[in-house]
C-alpha cells in the first residue's frame, strides 16, 4: 500500500515538471518564432493553477493553526501568569487590611494602658477549651506578671479573670462562666449590684438594691468591690428584663466586650493604690 502511495506521488511530481518544461519551451519558442501557443498556455494553467491554489491554501491553512497554537500557548501562559499575580494580590491587601484593624485595636489597647487602671501586659488569645467554652487560653504568664485573679480586658469592656497561670501561659475564665460573678454599678443612677454568668451568651441580675428603675439599654459599669476589676470599666448592657422571680425581675445583660471574637487582651497586673475600692456607706475596707 505505501509503496503504491509513493509511486503515486512521484508521477505526480512527473507529471508537474515535464508540465513546466513544455511551458517553458513553449515561452522560449513563442519568444523566437511567433508561433500561436495559447491554447497549451490555456490549458497548462487551466491544469496547474488549481493545484497550486490548492496548495497554496493548504500551506495557510496550515500556517494559520500552527501560528495561532502557538499564539494560545503563549496566551494561557500569560494569562496564568496575571491570575497568579492577582492571587498574590489578593492576598497582600487582605494582610494588610487585617494589619490596619490589628494597628487599630493595638492604638486602643495603648489609650486603655494610658488611663489609670495600674500596670498592664497585652497577651494574644492562643486556644478555647474545647470542653469548656467559658475559658481561653493567653500567650502571658508568670514570667510577664500574670498570676491568679488578674483582670484580663478589652477597650470594650471585661473579659474575665486569671484563674490558672504557668510560666508562660494562662487561662482565663469569662465572665460568662456560670462560676463567676461581677460586682457592677448602673451607670445611671449608681446602684450597686453583682452579675452573674450564665454559662451561655449572657449575664444575669443576680442582685441590685433596688430594680424598679431598670431599664432595657442601661449599662452596668464594675463597681471595683469585687478588688479584681478596676472601676468604672464596662461590664454589659440590659438586654431584657422579664418578670420577678423571688424578689428581683429576671434581668439579662449581653456583655460590652464580644467574647466569642477575641484575639488580643490586656491583663491588669497591678493595680494602682489610689483606686477607690471603699464600700458605699465610706466603711473603707480592711
Amino acid at each position: 500500500m505505501s509503496r503504491h502511495v509513493a509511486t503515486s506521488k512521484k508521477s505526480v511530481w512527473i507529471a508537474l515538471a515535464v508540465a513546466l518544461v513544455i511551458q517553458t519551451g513553449l515561452i522560449s519558442v513563442q519568444a523566437r518564432r511567433h508561433i500561436d501557443t495559447s491554447f497549451v498556455r490555456v490549458w497548462i494553467l487551466d491544469t496547474l493553477a488549481p493545484i497550486e491554489k490548492l496548495v497554496d491554501r493548504s500551506l495557510q491553512s496550515v500556517s494559520f493553526v500552527w501560528n495561532r497554537y502557538f499564539a494560545l500557548i503563549g496566551v494561557y501562559d500569560e494569562n496564568q501568569r496575571l491570575k497568579h499575580e492577582v492571587d498574590l494580590l489578593r492576598i497582600q491587601i487582605e494582610k494588610e487590611k487585617e494589619d490596619v484593624h490589628e494597628a487599630q485595636r493595638l492604638r486602643a489597647f495603648l489609650s486603655l494602658q494610658d488611663s489609670s487602671i495600674g500596670k498592664t501586659v497585652v497577651a494574644r488569645v492562643i486556644g478555647r477549651d474545647p470542653a469548656r467554652t467559658q475559658t481561653v487560653t493567653i500567650d502571658k504568664g508568670a514570667a510577664h506578671g500574670v498570676k491568679p485573679d488578674s483582670a484580663v480586658i478589652t477597650p470594650a469592656g471585661i473579659v474575665g479573670r486569671v484563674i490558672h497561670s504557668s510560666h508562660f501561659f494562662s487561662i482565663v475564665q469569662l465572665i460568662v462562666d456560670s462560676q463567676s460573678a461581677v460586682g457592677v454599678v448602673l451607670e445611671t443612677t449608681r446602684r450597686q449590684g453583682i452579675v452573674r454568668g450564665t454559662g451561655g451568651r449572657d449575664l444575669d441580675l443576680d442582685y441590685i438594691d433596688d430594680d424598679n428603675d431598670l431599664k432595657e439599654g442601661d449599662i452596668f459599669l464594675t463597681s471595683g468591690l469585687d478588688r479584681i476589676y478596676p472601676k468604672g470599666l464596662p461590664v454589659g448592657v440590659i438586654k431584657s428584663i422579664g418578670p420577678r422571680r423571688g424578689l428581683l425581675k429576671t434581668v439579662q445583660i449581653r456583655p460590652s466586650a464580644d467574647l466569642g471574637r477575641l484575639e488580643e487582651v490586656i491583663c491588669i497586673i497591678e493595680r494602682p493604690q489610689t483606686v477607690d475600692v471603699a464600700d458605699p456607706q465610706g466603711v473603707p475596707n480592711p
